[in-house]
């Protein structure tokens, strides 16, 4: 089945069901239909992005040193479910996303957007045997794997259609869940086909399972198995070379975990992670990426801080093996700065392959209807000499055997990043935030901008309305 014609037929299922509703408004367990509505826009301005790269290696291009751009974006959605009897409930979902960049950005994309349908899916649980369920759906829809270390982001943003950093589209484009679960057990399997921006398609498509036990939510252990059963997108490898349709065969195996006791002496404590582990023998790929967060909350303390540490590494290619590609390929990661980024600018800076990264934060409580949250980044290189991001650093450097190019930096150290975030709830649905940042070249920088490299401020003014 296409994907339009699975969007239209998911529509007209989900308004199937409102006739009913409203000819008896009496409370029913037989149908039940939600609306609700997003309003997202956010003002943002930066200064010295990238920390004057593009003015060393590119200065004809004419990147300017300061950019402020404004980002909106609307998603009405549709969701319900209808009961069929006491075993048996069908249930779809549909949205609409209207998004939009005004001004040019940090990556010279501006005065664009795009209106499109993002939710359209449809499924079925039932109940079988003794307490077991099967749950079974079909379309586009949102699917996060463990912490989203690899899968979260099913959809691409920015360019074309707009609104880069507040990255709405979130839905796969194709999905198909197969869910068994009884007692603390769940299995499934799963096809994805991300719904990628037109100017960067990679043709990819996963396949893959996952089991995962949960005693209560204090405790969560889960497995997943990946397979890239198609794609185009190239692997970069060192010193300079472009492996095409490298991601075609990635196998992966990924583990993830959440610990977080509820009672006791250790209540407040959390430690939560993810690692992957991947191989492709088509190029000769051993890859690793991993994360984690060790978290601890103070109730007692002024503001009840929450106090926390997450080390990542995601391996890069080592120059001196030919003959192997070490390079961990994150995949479709959650990029938001409070999960898997190397930062509030770094984020546009770093992809999540070839780095180390330690994160510190505390989140403050100031009352019950203001918070903020202080964040540290630093941010190496797991591999010098070796690619970080696609013709990030490239330049020519002398060698036994003469000239050659490289990517990727001298120096292990990459950036020190501090980021200061304040929310205010305003109403019941309404929200306010505003951030700061300031991200300080490290000696891997400095080493590529001979003029200095410059300090990168950044900042941001959010008002939501969620309903």
């Amino acid at each position: 089945m296409s994907v339009s014609l699975l969007r239209a037929v998911a529509l007209a299922c989900l308004l199937a069901a409102a006739p009913a509703r409203a000819q008896d408004p009496a409370p029913t367990t037989d149908a039940d239909l939600k609306w609700s509505i997003d309003f997202v826009s956010q003002g943002l301005t930066s200064s010295h992005p990238f920390w004057g790269l593009a003015q060393t290696f590119a200065p004809t291009a004419g990147y300017d040193t300061s950019y402020t751009w404004f980002e909106a974006y609307l998603r009405p959605a549709l969701a319900g479910e209808r009961r069929l009897d006491a075993n048996a409930t069908l249930y779809g979902g549909v949205s609409l996303i209207g998004s939009a960049t005004l001004g040019d950005d940090l990556f010279q994309q501006g005065d664009t957007g795009r209106l499109s349908l993002d939710d359209a899916f449809l499924g079925a649980k039932r109940l079988v045997g003794d307490g077991a369920q099967l749950d079974v759906s079909l379309g586009a829809q949102r699917y996060v794997l463990g912490h989203g270390l690899l899968l979260a982001a099913g959809a691409g943003n920015g360019f074309e259609r707009g609104a880069a950093t507040l990255a709405p589209r979130r839905a796969w484009e194709m999905t198909a869940v197969a869910r068994a679960g009884v007692g603390p057990t769940t299995i499934e399997a799963f096809y994805l086909d991300p719904n990628e921006l037109k100017s960067a398609d990679t043709g990819t498509k996963l396949a893959g399972g996952r089991i995962e036990w949960s005693q209560d939510p204090s405790l969560t252990l889960g497995a997943a198995w990946i397979s890239a059963i198609g794609s185009l997108a190239p692997y970069p490898k060192a010193p300079i070379q472009i492996i095409e349709g490298g991601r075609d065969g990635l196998r992966t195996t990924d583990l993830y975990w959440r610990w977080a006791p509820t009672s006791g002496a250790l209540a407040g404590l959390s430690f939560t992670g993810e690692a992957a582990f991947q191989r492709n023998d088509r190029i000769s790929m051993r890859a690793r990426g991993y994360g984690a967060e060790l978290a601890y909350v103070l109730p007692r303390l002024p503001f009840s801080p929450r106090i926390s540490w997450s080390p990542r590494y995601f391996s890069g290619d080592e120059p001196g093996t030919a003959d192997t590609l070490e390079r961990f390929d994150p995949l479709f990661y959650d990029g938001a700065p409070n999960t898997w980024s190397s930062g509030g600018n770094g984020s546009f800076a770093f992809y999540n392959s070839n780095l180390r990264v330690d994160r510190f934060r505390i989140d403050l409580t100031l009352s019950p209807a203001d918070f903020v949250n202080l964040n540290y980044w630093n941010v190496r290189a797991a591999q010098v000499n070796s690619p970080i991001q696609y013709g990030q650093a490239a330049r020519i450097v002398s060698s036994t055997g003469g000239y050659i190019l490289v990517t990727g930096v001298p120096e292990r150290a990459l950036s020190q990043e501090f980021y200061v975030e304040y929310t205010r709830v305003l109403s019941r649905h309404w929200f306010l935030t505003a951030g700061v940042t300031v991200a300080l070249p490290d000696d891997g920088v400095e080493a590529l901008v001979p003029t200095g490299a410059k300090t990168w401020f950044g900042g941001l003014f959010n008002l939501s309305y969620r309903h």
